[in-house]
């Protein structure tokens, strides 16, 4: 069974919301799986929790590692999910 992480594990720094954003249409279960919208609080932790149980993450430490990959400068515009995670990885030496 993997990791489970839990919203108490997130930085406040990247301030996120915890509804859809006003440009989530009809489509946004089919785009959510395309693209992580960054400031949607239940994306990023799918996101990380995706990205942790793949490569047997478990700490705390580990989630704040994904999380600030994810919002770093160099990915600032990337948005597409499997880009995203390829980068990271690389990054983190995953």
């Amino acid at each position: 069974m993997g990791v489970k992480v839990a919203r108490r594990f997130l930085q406040d720094k990247y301030g996120y919301v915890w509804t859809r954003d006003k440009g989530d249409g009809e489509y946004a279960g089919k785009l959510d799986q395309i693209k992580v919208d960054k400031d949607e609080g239940y994306e990023v932790l799918y996101f990380i929790q995706e990205l942790m149980n793949k490569h047997g993450l478990k700490k705390a430490s580990d989630v704040k590692r994904v999380e600030d990959a994810l919002h770093s400068p160099s990915l600032s515009s990337v948005v597409i999910r499997v880009e995203l995670e390829k980068k990271i990885e690389a990054m983190l030496g995953l």
